[in-house]
């Protein structure tokens, strides 16, 4: 995977998970960090994110300490109690600020976090820590994951090199704003704050904020951006004339990061882009997209390959858009004219095998205007309901 520079990286089992698999990773910097992150829009948030909101305003942030198997979410006062005894745990083994720790949790919510087996662990997790760790970190933070997420590259600013390096976690509780997912985005390019703010920002919006695996919103979801700007490059602003190839990066690693989400989806065998068209605002091919996206019979036709497009376009409808004419409507599969002006097409073989891809992609155009959008989701199937039936058992 190769380094970065000034970052190093730690996971190993604490004992949170019965497995005895890595519950507790630690991503940590040799200088501060810019950091920016996004939250959950979720009225109902886990303790870390009612801490670590406030550890941000105050701009001393190194690293982030993240447990999985347990989310530390409506545990009450506890709960917080919880996060800053092990922000001061790390700080006084370090001898740095309880503020220089960002903590993040995942997996399930309401039971209480027992932090002295995290606690015992630091100075193991401190130990653990090198640049070539990284694989360590990602599978510390899994939950249901069936694999790990990590996207890097490397970008020219004049004779220097910077890299950028997302890693993320998440299969179940997946839907916009955000999902049960845990993303950390690390650089060693030196930017302007609120340029980095910016770029953290949109780029989750054209990504993690367009997947959907179940519809479900989860209580801590969180987007975390570090810079510590070690390459030494002029700081990256609005104006920079690398800023567009460096935002376009960004972009491409939260991308690829939430297709490996929706890939990764509790008892998931496909994925499916859905494209609108033609809307008369964002928003409302957005909307558009989502009803699709979220159709669990759309997505119960996707597992069984069933090209139903009856599906689609009743999810279509039932936005309640007023606008909408389904006379108008076209849908295609690839590339392949499903529907035209509301009237279906003669289903050929090569639909038919179109529709048994690992891959597809839905677009539906509702001729009514310039704007578009899309949303990233899966197929529902029977393993879904095997792995979330039991998941606290």
């Amino acid at each position: 995977m190769g380094n970065i520079k000034g970052f190093k990286f730690s996971g190993i089992n604490c004992g949170i998970k019965k497995s005895n698999k890595k519950d507790l990773g630690l991503i940590l910097s040799s200088t501060k960090c810019i950091a920016h992150a996004v939250f959950t829009k979720n009225n109902v948030i886990a303790a870390p994110l009612i801490v670590s909101k406030n550890t941000l305003k105050k701009n001393k942030i190194f690293g982030v300490i993240v447990n999985s198997g347990n989310a530390n979410a409506c545990t009450g006062k506890k709960g917080i109690e919880s996060v800053l005894k092990t922000a001061k745990a790390a700080a006084n083994i370090t001898n740095m600020d309880i503020d220089n720790f960002f903590i993040s949790s995942t997996g399930i919510i309401g039971v209480p976090l027992d932090e002295k087996k995290i606690i015992g662990s630091i100075p193991k997790l401190l130990k653990n820590l090198k640049a070539s760790n990284i694989k360590d970190f990602a599978e510390a933070i899994t939950t249901t994951d069936k694999y790990i997420k990590i996207k890097k590259a490397n970008v020219k600013i004049g004779s220097k090199e910077g890299t950028i390096i997302g890693i993320a976690k998440g299969a179940g509780m997946i839907h916009p704003n955000m999902a049960t997912m845990l993303c950390y985005l690390i650089t060693d390019i030196k930017f302007e704050s609120s340029t980095f703010k910016k770029y953290i920002t949109n780029a989750t919006n054209e990504s993690f904020n367009c997947i959907s695996v179940d519809g479900d919103m989860s209580t801590n979801d969180t987007v975390l951006g570090l810079s510590n700007g070690l390459l030494g490059n002029k700081p990256i602003n609005s104006k920079s004339s690398h800023g567009k190839k460096i935002y376009k990066t960004i972009e491409e690693i939260f991308y690829s990061l939430s297709k490996d989400i929706v890939f990764d989806g509790e008892g998931s065998s496909k994925i499916c882009k859905v494209s609108v068209k033609g809307a008369k605002s964002k928003k409302d091919a957005r909307k558009i997209a989502e009803k699709v996206s979220t159709s669990l019979l759309f997505k119960t036709a996707l597992f069984g390959s069933d090209p139903n497009w009856g599906r689609i376009i009743a999810a279509v409808g039932a936005t309640q858009i007023s606008y909408i004419d389904q006379n108008l409507i076209n849908i295609f599969l690839g590339k392949k004219l499903l529907v035209k002006n509301g009237l279906g097409m003669k289903q050929t073989k090569e639909i038919k095998q179109l529709i048994k891809r690992k891959e597809i992609e839905i677009t539906v155009d509702i001729k009514k205007g310039k704007h578009n959008a899309f949303m990233l989701t899966n197929d529902l199937g029977h393993e879904y309901v095997n792995i979330n039936s039991l998941y606290t058992t």
